[in-house]
């Protein structure tokens, strides 16, 4: 059966492999390698989904708008991404953004967001879900990839469909797992504890007033949300913490206010799981599980199952900054998350989520630029060290999990000053809001998580840069540390 001619986006002939292609003329080895491989797609285009997520201000945002710049770039500026294989050995032919009609999802606003960098300026943070298509086309580099494309006279080619979604809501998993009763027990017993009994003081006053057993009253229960997210919004905002559900109270996207969500933990004595009809406790109840069946299991079951490839950004340096109980609570975040790429045989994710899932996962500790080159090491193992990843990693039937540091733009240089009579290596940098450049002696990153009595003093010096003057058009690209590296890992098996 000979190859069915098509017409590509633009107009010009091609040739799609048909699914029925008769492979008995091939060589044994290549026979064999037919059975385990889609050679349809490898001949006409495949699709690999790319899922970019972290917790707010990681970095998400300029993360996937260097990304998308860079690969458009690489056909004039190769040596800016020499790491990620197919650029590097030559074999990338071009990178073009799919046009709007071919997404599900709102259009990730990658012009805008790239004008804005001219400036420039920081774009704007994840606040829902989006995607936007990248189709990459290259010369195979493997045997078979080469036999087909000599077949169809068109080389290999790679949709990667990347969607940025917020990390807030992987941290809402643990729910499915919890009733009403349970979860609001642990929320109050955490808000009682560190930093967080002073952030909810207003919100620990007005449930103090409201019993579960009280009469229901949709008043006091938007009272009792409005006055919970208040207090989640300053403790993420104000104090750097990270652990917070439900995610969607601070990322709703375009869900609006819809009554479901009109829910707050309740004061519940142990032992108490249901509530008699027409309570409070009874009306937060049924809301607690509606948006558990309408958010959490539906993002997992519509969105989370057809991605194949994730990275999660971290701001470590941002963590350490924010003093021990926010670093404390970004490895409970840290810990929640990684549930979401746990498969083990009765699991929550093996009930939700049937057929192909998550098989590469790469943490990624961003603003790497913020350090000197010797510290970028430390601040890998340190993410590393944050969370159980070398347990997760020993079990099979998860996604292949690797770390890494990196900086999606480069917005310091390094230098080295003396201090006390030693010569140190600093970074450079504009802060934000500054109209001059000055030299910054960071500190040292620790690879492990600083022991209960390290906090009595600072970690780090590290202000916000403002980024540099970055050209808007794909040709240059933009200076990054590691974003190559972190594609390679993602997809380098995919552009072979």
């Amino acid at each position: 059966m000979l190859p069915v001619p098509r017409k590509n986006a633009r107009g010009a002939m091609g040739f799609k492999m048909s699914s029925f292609v008769n492979l008995s003329w091939l060589s044994p080895i290549f026979a064999q390698a037919s059975e385990r491989l889609n050679l349809g797609e490898l001949a006409g285009g495949a699709t690999v989904w790319l899922a970019v997520t972290g917790l707010s201000r990681s970095g998400k945002t300029v993360f996937i708008t260097s990304l998308i710049h860079n690969l458009l770039s690489c056909a004039h500026n190769p040596n800016r991404m020499p790491l990620l294989g197919v650029v590097g050995e030559r074999r990338l032919i071009a990178a073009t953004v799919e046009g709007a009609g071919a997404n599900r999802l709102p259009r990730f606003a990658y012009l805008s967001n790239i004008e804005k960098m001219a400036i420039p300026d920081w774009p704007a943070r994840t606040a829902d879900i989006s995607e936007i298509g990248i189709e990459m086309r290259f010369a195979p580099a493997g045997t078979l990839g080469k036999l087909l494309s000599g077949i169809t006279g068109s080389p290999a080619s790679l949709t990667i469909r990347i969607v940025d979604y917020p990390g807030e809501w992987l941290l809402d998993l643990p729910l499915l797992a919890q009733g009403y009763a349970e979860w609001s027990r642990a929320t109050l017993r955490s808000l009682r504890k560190g930093v967080r009994a002073e952030i909810a003081r207003d919100f620990l006053g007005f449930v103090a007033e409201h019993r579960a057993d009280a009469t229901a009253s949709e008043e006091v229960a938007k009272q009792a949300h409005d006055r919970y997210c208040a207090y989640l919004l300053e403790a993420r905002d104000r104090h750097g913490l990270s652990f917070l559900q439900p995610g969607r109270f601070l990322c709703r996207g375009t869900l609006g206010e819809v009554p479901y969500l009109w829910f707050a933990p309740l004061e519940i004595a142990e032992g108490v799981d249901t509530f008699a009809p027409h309570t409070l406790g009874a009306l937060m109840a049924e809301r607690f599980e509606v948006y558990k069946r309408e958010q959490v299991a539906r993002f997992y079951q519509d969105h989370f199952r057809q991605y194949s490839r994730q990275i999660v950004l971290v701001d470590v340096l941002r963590a350490l900054l924010a003093g021990r109980d926010a670093f404390d609570d970004t490895r409970l975040a840290l810990d929640a998350m990684l549930e979401s790429f746990r498969y083990g045989h009765g699991g929550i994710l093996s009930k939700l989520l049937l057929g192909p899932h998550i098989d590469k996962v790469l943490f990624a500790a961003t603003k790497a630029d913020h350090v000197p080159d010797i510290q970028r090491d430390h601040l890998a193992a340190l993410l590393r060290n944050m969370a159980a990843f070398p347990a997760l990693e020993l079990r099979s039937s998860n996604a292949q999990l690797d770390v890494t540091a990196l900086a999606s733009v480069i917005s310091t240089a390094e230098d080295t000053q003396e201090i006390d009579g030693q010569r140190l290596q600093v970074v450079v940098g504009r802060p934000v809001g500054s109209k001059t450049q000055s030299k910054f002696f960071v500190g040292n990153v620790p690879i492990r998580p600083p022991r209960a009595d390290a906090w009595g003093s600072p970690f780090l010096n590290v202000p916000v840069f403002e980024p540099p003057a970055i050209d808007p058009s794909p040709v240059d690209g933009i200076a990054h540390i590691n974003l190559d590296l972190a594609l390679e890992f993602l997809l380098g098996d995919r552009l072979r």
